[in-house]
């Protein structure tokens, strides 16, 4: 399916976090927010984020849209962030580790969820836990897993 601009196409983060959203908060039930939200502090809450990495120095053909013959960078790498944030003073603390476990594995055994129906542009290569931290911060626990991800641009998502 073919991205209506190529500013939609290269919008990863909107992309990424909206599938994750949807498939994170229905494991763990918990709301979850992408990077981009309005939202008042709630809690229990996930807070999700993709962050680009550098890119593989190796570019291949696009094979699609306005010139195929065109070069570009169509392997992306990138870090997935899922801050699970919960509040001791309301007697959330006892959710808190049960959700840090939800969420490993909605996300070690998510290959379905990141289909083309969820990213309709990118297939997903590699995801990969890469980094766990635990902080507490007044009532607040909060932890961060950080996700390698490796995902391509499909042939046919390069718009016309």
């Amino acid at each position: 399916m073919a991205a209506s601009s190529l500013h939609d196409l290269l919008n990863f983060e909107v992309h990424f976090e909206s599938a994750a959203e949807t498939f994170l908060e229905t494991a763990t039930s918990f709301a979850t927010y992408g990077t981009i939200n309005e939202s008042n502090l709630i809690t229990p809450r996930l807070e999700i984020s993709l962050q680009m990495d550098q890119t593989p120095e190796e570019h291949s053909l696009r094979g699609g849209g306005s010139d195929p013959t065109e070069k570009d960078f169509t392997q992306q790498r990138a870090a997935f962030l899922v801050r699970v944030l919960t509040d001791n003073a309301v007697g959330q603390a006892p959710d808190h580790a049960i959700c840090r476990a939800k969420v490993r594995a909605a996300l070690l055994y998510s290959g379905t969820n990141w289909d083309n129906t969820t990213l309709p542009y990118y297939d997903l290569k590699w995801l990969q836990p890469a980094q766990c931290s635990y902080l507490t911060d007044e009532d607040f626990n909060i932890t961060e897993m950080l996700w390698n991800v490796t995902f391509e641009i499909r042939r046919d998502a390069w718009p016309s």
